[in-house]
């Protein structure tokens, strides 16, 4: 293993520069180090030359051995910035010139309704297949038959999922009522028939395996956090400092899914790691932020929890969702109600939450297989 700490400077401020072996153990405790940067020039990561950090360095490396060069200074630090690609232009469509019109009165609609972003992309991208489909006629032609068609083939050509279907409907529908004004179409003869499906779980002792995967303090607190409070994980990059109400043992929601605020509970061991977490990192807005600040990214946490699947030896199909699945049915398994449970899920219909009955250990303890009741 062969770590090298020297000097540095980064516009002229001290640096403590680290070269580190390419091994995630050694880079998540890095990542660990409030205010480090990554300099591409050097390949190599820096952060402030000060007595706090750097006994914090030594903390976590304690049982990484390095080597110290002070006659190594580095002059030029540069930092690793992203590329901001929210101000790129967008090239137009060259394949839909004339249905620009169409696409972008859909999508002015679509924002003025105050969509989400991500229904916003959807609808579009369902609407613009659907017309280039039909790219010789204009949509003011196309009708009922027009649409089904375009699903058949798209079942048949595409073997496109359930939910596909229904949004490629919902967008279809979207703009011949809100755009064209026409009257309210139905299509329950073109939706799929929903598929009864049962939400994935892990036990308890697997979830517990999964946290302790982990040893940044970050990483480990997000997934805390979605756990123990069955938080989307939308919700959990979009969660603010001033969400959290330590005092009163509570996270506020603030515009779930359905532009919904609600409130969850805190768990006294989530707010026991968020505190030394929120002393190494110092977040400022957001409670949880990237490497060069501003909100983290809902990739990021996919990836931390793979990892953790990973490190974990669990369930291979688990996912990010999995945890508010398992947060449920533990809750339904220790006793409590299904109303208080809806709660603190948001969600609309108990209909919805009904479903943990189905996979909950509680009354399936007491049966017992006619098998059993046989003598071999």
């Amino acid at each position: 293993m062969n770590i090298t700490v020297c000097k540095g400077f980064y516009n002229s401020q001290k640096r403590i520069v680290v070269f580190i072996p390419k091994e995630e153990p050694l880079i998540d405790k890095v990542r660990q180090l409030h205010g480090r940067r990554w300099c591409p020039a050097h390949k190599c990561w820096h952060f402030p030359y000060n007595a706090s950090q750097w006994q914090h360095f030594k903390l976590l490396f304690a049982d990484a051995p390095y080597e110290l060069d002070e006659g190594k200074v580095i002059p030029a630090l540069t930092v690793f910035v992203k590329k901001d690609t929210a101000n790129v232009s967008q090239k137009p469509d060259k394949k839909l010139p004339k249905y620009h019109q169409a696409i972008n009165d859909l999508e002015q609609q679509l924002r003025l309704k105050r969509y989400s972003s991500h229904t916003v992309k959807s609808y579009k991208n369902h609407f613009k297949a659907f017309l280039w489909y039909y790219n010789e006629t204009s949509p003011e032609e196309l009708d009922i038959e027009h649409i089904r068609q375009y699903l058949l083939t798209s079942i048949n050509e595409k073997n496109i999922s359930e939910s596909t279907q229904n949004g490629m409907i919902n967008a279809i529908k979207f703009y011949y009522e809100q755009i064209l004004g026409r009257e309210k179409m139905y299509f329950n003869n073109l939706r799929p028939k929903k598929p009864q499906k049962l939400p994935n779980v892990l036990s308890e002792a697997e979830v517990a395996r999964l946290i302790n995967s982990l040893d940044n303090i970050k990483h480990k607190c997000i997934l805390m956090m979605i756990y123990s409070a069955g938080l989307r994980l939308s919700e959990v990059v979009n969660l603010r400092i001033e969400d959290i109400n330590k005092d009163r043992r509570a996270i506020y929601i603030k515009g779930g899914k359905g532009k919904k605020d609600r409130v969850s509970i805190l768990s006294d061991k989530a707010l026991e790691n968020l505190r030394n977490y929120y002393v190494i990192y110092k977040p400022e807005y957001w409670l949880f932020e990237g490497q060069q600040g501003g909100q983290y990214s809902v990739r990021s946490v996919q990836a931390i929890f793979q990892k953790a699947v990973k490190f974990a030896k669990i369930n291979t199909h688990a996912t990010v969702h999995t945890l508010r699945h398992s947060f449920a049915t533990h809750l339904l398994e220790r006793g409590t109600d299904l109303r208080q449970i809806q709660l603190l899920l948001g969600h609309e219909s108990i209909k919805t939450t009904e479903i943990y009955t189905h996979i909950t250990d509680v009354t399936r303890a007491k049966l017992k297989s006619p098998l059993d009741n046989l003598d071999f």
